[in-house]
């Protein structure tokens, strides 16, 4: 998601090394108090990870919260849980002011849908409704652009399973979209968690897309780096200025622990 730059505070990058600054000394639980632009009522926050440095010796279990909400600032925590290890993550936030009615945040959560509800084990999907009071978006337009950011995984760690995740929006209206949270193959998601951003096609200033390994190599050729441009007039968007760039994972596959 990309939009205008401007002098107030209303996105922003936290990393963990700002307050562990060693890699090679996990932490169960990271905090830190973060300013936002000042306004006559709290925000909405939306947050998602930008970069995960996670050990596959256990499970990979992450969770990005932002809580404490106040008018000119929030508290953001990174944390694991149980067996699983978090040398460092960075995450990726934006937010705009309450009631705004032509953008609206969310989260979507598996913990949401009970077991038999599911499309399938590795399949988890809801129904998400805009909410009533968002009327710019009409029914004779074209439907809004959903973003997903990852901001909560637990992947289960066994010898031969590999760590697969998507999140994604499909059959989106001006109503709502379906929110999905989805593994393949061997992989095992005991739950995860997604943020979404919905705002208008043709939002001035604002710009989005997605960037996949798949579109500079092949799946069966892994490598530690990938890179591609992106170029705004692919998307029908031109900046006067040099804009804010965000960027925060919908979706990774990682090898897991050989047999």
């Amino acid at each position: 998601m990309v939009h205008l730059s401007t002098p107030a505070k209303d996105t922003g990058v936290f990393s963990t090394e700002e307050v562990h600054p060693r890699r090679h000394r996990p932490s169960n639980l990271t905090r830190n108090r973060l300013p936002t632009q000042p306004l006559h009522a709290p925000p909405n926050v939306a947050a998602g990870f930008k970069q995960l440095h996670l050990s596959r010796a256990g499970p990979l279990r992450a969770n990005l919260v932002g809580s404490d909400i106040t008018k000119d600032s929030f508290t953001v925590t990174v944390e694991t849980w149980g067996d699983g290890i978090l040398y460092s993550a960075t995450g990726t936030w934006i937010e705009h002011k309450a009631g705004a009615r032509d953008c609206h945040f969310g989260q979507f959560d598996t913990a949401e849908v009970q077991p038999d509800a599911r499309a399938t084990p590795q399949e988890v999907e809801a129904r998400i409704s805009f909410p009533a009071d968002v009327q710019r978006w009409k029914p004779h337009q074209r439907p809004p652009h959903v973003v997903c950011w990852l901001n909560r995984l637990d992947l289960a760690h066994e010898p031969g399973r590999n760590f697969r995740i998507a999140a994604h929006a499909t059959r989106i209206t001006d109503k709502g979209f379906t929110a999905h949270l989805d593994t393949w193959g061997n992989t095992r998601m005991a739950g995860a968690a997604m943020c979404w951003i919905a705002f208008p096609r043709g939002k001035k200033g604002v710009a989005t897309g997605s960037f996949s390994t798949s579109d500079v190599r092949l799946w069966s050729k892994p490598r530690a780096e990938n890179s591609g441009i992106v170029r705004f007039a692919d998307v029908g968007q031109q900046f006067g200025v040099v804009p804010t760039v965000l960027v925060a994972l919908n979706g990774f596959d990682i090898r897991g622990m050989r047999i």
